[in-house]
Order: C-alpha cells, then sequence, then structure tokens
C-alpha cells in the first residue's frame, strides 16, 4: 500500500507500466521453449518435480512432519502449505510489480546493482521508521529460521550417515560435539556460497537445490517403484543424474525450472539399468 501510494496516478499507473514492460502482467505462457524460465509447462511439470522433491526429500520438511502428532495432521500440514504458498507468491509477485513501477519513477537502485536490494532499500528510504525496521527485523527472522533448520538437517544427516560410524554409540557427548563441528563446518559452506555472485536470489536458491534434489527423488522414486533396485544401480544413478544436470547449467540454456524433472528421470532410468545390469553380473550371481 505505502508502493502504490508513492506512485503518482496509483493503480491506473502500475498497470500502464507494467503492461508497457511486455511481461509483467502475462499470467500464462503455453510456449514449450526449455530455455524460458516461466511458462505454464515449466510451472506444471517442473513445479510438480520440484515440489515432490522439496517436500518428498528434503531433511527440513521431514523433521517438521515428524514433530506433528500423527500423519494425518502431517498430511493436512502438507496441504495447508500449498495453499499458503500460493496466497504467499501471488502477494510477492503484486509487489514485485508495485516496485518494478515505483523503480521507474524513482530509481533506487544505482546502475548495475543488483535487483535483490531493492526491497530493503524501499523499506529503508520509503516506509516509516518503526514499520521499516519490524519488517526488515522479520526478514532476518525468517532467515536466522530458515537457516537454522538447513544447517541442523545437514549436520544431522552427516552425522548419522557417515560420521557417526566411526563414533561409539555409547559416547553422546562425543556425537554432540562432532554435531557442533558440522554445524559450524557446513556454516561455513553456506558462507562460501553465499559470497558467490550467482544472480537473483530465487533463481539462485532454485538452481543450487536442483543439483543434489534431482538426483535425490529419482532415487526416492527407484526405490519406490522399482523392487529390483541395488546400491550399485542407485548410486550409479545418482552420479549419472548429478552429472547431467551440471552438464545442463554448464552447457546449455535450459531453464533451471526444468532441472528437477530432467535429472530425477536421468537417476530413474539409469539407476533402473544399472540394477538390472549390475544383478546379472557374476560376482552379484555368485
Amino acid at each position: 500500500f505505502v508502493a502504490l501510494r508513492r506512485i503518482p496516478g496509483g493503480w491506473q499507473e502500475v498497470t500502464h507500466v507494467a503492461a508497457a514492460a511486455g511481461h509483467k502482467l502475462q499470467l500464462l505462457d503455453f510456449s514449450w521453449n526449455l530455455a524460458t524460465k516461466y511458462t505454464f509447462w515449466s510451472g506444471l511439470i517442473g513445479g510438480a518435480f520440484l515440489t515432490m522433491a522439496t517436500h518428498g526429500t528434503d531433511q527440513i520438511i521431514v523433521q517438521r512432519l515428524l514433530a506433528a502428532k500423527t500423519e494425518r495432521d502431517s498430511a493436512r500440514a502438507l496441504l495447508a502449505s500449498g495453499a499458503i504458498v500460493l496466497v504467499q507468491f501471488t502477494v510477492f509477485l503484486l509487489i514485485g510489480v508495485l516496485l518494478y513501477v515505483f523503480a521507474q519513477h524513482s530509481p533506487l537502485l544505482a546502475p548495475g546493482e543488483r535487483t535483490d536490494r531493492i526491497l530493503p532499500l524501499f523499506l529503508v528510504r520509503e516506509m516509516p521508521v518503526g514499520l521499516a525496521g519490524l519488517l526488515l527485523a522479520s526478514i532476518v527472522a525468517v532467515a536466522m529460521s530458515n537457516a537454522n533448520g538447513s544447517l541442523n538437517s545437514l549436520a544431522a544427516s552427516s552425522v548419522l550417515d557417515f560420521a557417526k560410524l566411526r563414533v561409539p554409540s555409547g559416547d553422546p557427548a562425543r556425537v554432540l560435539r562432532l554435531s557442533r563441528g558440522m554445524t559450524l563446518a557446513w556454516g561455513l559452506v553456506l558462507m562460501g556460497f553465499g559470497l558467490v555472485k550467482w544472480g537473483p536470489l530465487l533463481e539462485t536458491g532454485l538452481t543450487v537445490a536442483s543439483l543434489p534434489f534431482g538426483s535425490l527423488l529419482g532415487l526416492f522414486l527407484l526405490g519406490t517403484f522399482d523392487s529390483g533396485a541395488n546400491a550399485r544401480g542407485a548410486l550409479a544413478g545418482m552420479i549419472v543424474g548429478l552429472a547431467a544436470i551440471l552438464c545442463l547449467f554448464q552447457f546449455t540454456s535450459v531453464a533451471y525450472t526444468w532441472y528437477f524433472l530432467i535429472g530425477s528421470t536421468v537417476t530413474f532410468a539409469v539407476g533402473t539399468v544399472a540394477s538390472r545390469l549390475a544383478s546379472h553380473h557374476p560376482a552379484n550371481v555368485a
């Protein structure tokens, strides 16, 4: 509302400038161009695989679902999150359009400056002092909450799947120290990722997430639907799936919205074939 009041001409000017931009008010794009990031098909198909990966294989989501009292409550939480995210992203897109139009009248960014900074700059310069502080504190709190969940999940997976194999199970104090050390180590790794200039934050987050999640989803699908899958086949599928996504990222113009679909499909297909070949290997037959 503050941004709308700051724009000369109000909502009429918003629709005029956004329409003149050519794509700001375009709701659906039915083209099959894989290089276009946001189309109806990338949202429907790619988004479905993205959601399956994030809500079906992500340790953070699993921890939250396990906090529910019953399995039915977990299912309700997942369904409710879908409805909430729909409203949330609608508001986000509306705010983005308003900030775009506002920036045409009152430039907030210097030439070449990252567009991710436009929201905090608007809050600091245009919002009332008390409200600006409250909103900035809310953003920081959400960021810390997500970072905390990510660090805890990474540390837990690292300790339980790898490091704990070398630590006596009857030494909880040592396991606790190891968990803290892994949390610190992963924090440094994430800081390193943050220092790299990837581009817009949202696209960066989804692109980086697609690297492991595409293969991880394919691995889960392989274990669920292929009773003949084995460890060797699954490992081969994950390696090839990860390599496929890296090649797409490095050598093609395919949009990141398709990475989850392609990565999981390659992992599943290669894992299925490799499992069959491994099961007929003489060493395994013997």
